[in-house]
């Protein structure tokens, strides 16, 4: 048993214990032999050329030195890894770019925390669900490596892959997937020790503002007219940003839930923060003209009207929606009505019932038990024979989980997220803090959000566009770690 004032601390998320700093003279040192290594660099290569070594191994350096810091510089960085806003290589190495090397240097430090300071380092258990999942995941890879021969060509030359052998394959289907998991258990690891684990919560929104920023000054820039923008043939024009308008907004969502049910339990400054940051996502979202991600919106505004539980706010709310919704500019309620006044369920659905779905529901009965290998649309007889349109992907969750994994699989992942579920449900009924309750009410929302939007786009196994909803889930592991401490 346990005081009754370190239950209420452990409860509001607020107590735990922070790694001790680095010593100060092993900071002076590493400072001199950069300072020296730096100096070498810029008589031999040139001044520019030292500066950006000097900059890039610092970086790493404060990474190392520092487990905590290199985890909260992995979780900025993680959702621009997917985006033109994060460079693919340093100083010409392939797969060395500055979130790989965050992860790596961050690694580092947490296994000499571990090996040093064991007695005082809460380590988060992965739980169960998990470890069944990312087997899962693991199966399907290695079922999938074994079909890559029949890629068609065109994918490549369409730059829908980047990859042409097993490797690559499973460098960018597995190997890059899985980062956003390391991310998310490193950062439940950050708040399992954290003294105060309410401060991550700052760069955890501030990263989430970079790419609706991004997008919300590239359509100011670019001059184009909302109605051009909105136009079926403008759907690639947001793929600058190195993300897909549908991926755009499903991450947008996730955050915009998040910061949503999070500003119910701030107060001061951070609530004033938080509201901006609603108003910025709901004009990035509104930028992305994806139907499903106004869907998503619709969804997520109804569900935080009835989460008030308050007869009057609900009524009011309901009442006040079909207003704001005249008041969106005419080219967005025109691209969100497409097709359905004349009721053609191709123009509503952007051609994938029959250019796609239809002719995959045959395919998917051949292995419908354990499925085809992770993107298994990528060699898919449908795709190799022209049946359907040229895609990686059935633009669909719910078919590409059957037809990765089948339905064995399928329910594996259902398993999973439902467990996630509980878990934030568990966390919301126990803390005290109404921060954190409201942070998991909108984590949980990001489930459902992901079932909604899955209709159209994404997978059920970890996207970039997911980043948010898996960084939660690393935050509520953190947070059941330290109860279980306690």
């Amino acid at each position: 048993m346990y005081s009754t004032q370190a239950r209420h601390a452990v409860l509001s998320g607020l107590p735990g214990r922070d790694g001790d700093a680095a010593a100060p003279g092993a900071l002076i040192a590493g400072a001199v032999l950069l300072a020296l290594l730096a100096g070498a660099i810029s008589a031999l290569f040139g001044g520019l050329v030292a500066i950006l070594f000097f900059a890039v191994v610092a970086f790493m350096a404060f990474a190392f030195s520092d487990y905590r810091a290199g985890i909260v510089i992995a979780m900025v960085l993680l959702p621009l890894s997917s985006s033109i806003l994060m460079p693919r290589a340093l100083f010409g190495v392939t797969g060395l770019n500055p979130l790989n090397a965050t992860l790596a240097m961050a690694g580092m430090s947490v296994a000499f925390a571990w090996l040093f300071q064991r007695a005082h380092l809460n380590v988060p258990r992965l739980p169960r669900p998990l470890i069944v999942y990312l087997g899962l995941l693991t199966a399907a890879a290695l079922h999938g490596v074994t079909q890559v021969g029949l890629i068609p060509p065109f994918f490549r030359l369409l730059e829908i892959v980047s990859f042409d052998s097993a490797g690559g394959y499973l460098r960018d289907v597995f190997a890059k997937p899985l980062l956003i998991v390391v991310t998310a258990w490193l950062l439940a690891l950050l708040v399992a020790n954290a003294r105060s684990p309410r401060r991550f919560l700052l760069p955890f929104f501030l990263s989430a503002l970079a790419l609706p920023l991004f997008v919300i000054g590239y359509v100011a820039v670019s001059g184009a007219s909302l109605g051009a923008l909105a136009s079926a043939r403008a759907r690639d024009t947001l793929s600058v940003s190195g993300m897909h308008a549908n991926e755009l907004g499903l991450m947008f969502n996730m955050t915009l839930a998040l910061a949503l049910f999070t500003l119910r339990g701030a107060k001061g400054i951070a609530r004033w923060g938080l509201m901006i940051a609603c108003g910025v996502l709901l004009t990035a979202v509104a930028l992305t003209f994806s139907r499903g991600a106004y869907l998503g919106t619709l969804v997520l505004a109804v569900c935080f009207l009835i989460a008030q539980r308050r007869f009057k706010i609900l009524a009011g709310g309901l009442l006040v929606l079909p207003l704001g919704l005249l008041l969106l500019p005419d080219a967005v309620i025109e691209r969100a009505a497409t097709g359905l006044a004349s009721g053609n369920i191709e123009l509503i659905s952007a051609g994938r019932v029959g250019r796609i779905w239809m002719p995959l529901l045959p395919e998917l009965m051949h292995n419908a038990l354990v499925g085809d290998g992770l993107y298994a649309m990528l060699w898919a007889e449908a795709v190799r024979s022209g049946a359907t349109l040229k895609v990686g992907h059935p633009h669909n969750a719910y078919l590409a989980t059957l037809q990765d994994v089948g339905l064995l699989g399928a329910v594996i992942v259902t398993w999973f997220f439902w467990r996630m579920r509980r878990l934030f449900a568990a966390l919301r009924a126990r803390l005290a803090d109404p921060l954190w309750r409201g942070f998991f009410r909108g984590a949980s929302a990001c489930i459902l959000l992901l079932l909604v939007q899955g209709l159209t786009d994404d997978r059920f196994t970890p996207t970039f566009s997911q980043t948010y909803l898996w960084l939660a889930y690393g935050i509520a592991l953190g947070m059941a770690a330290r109860r279980e401490r306690a």
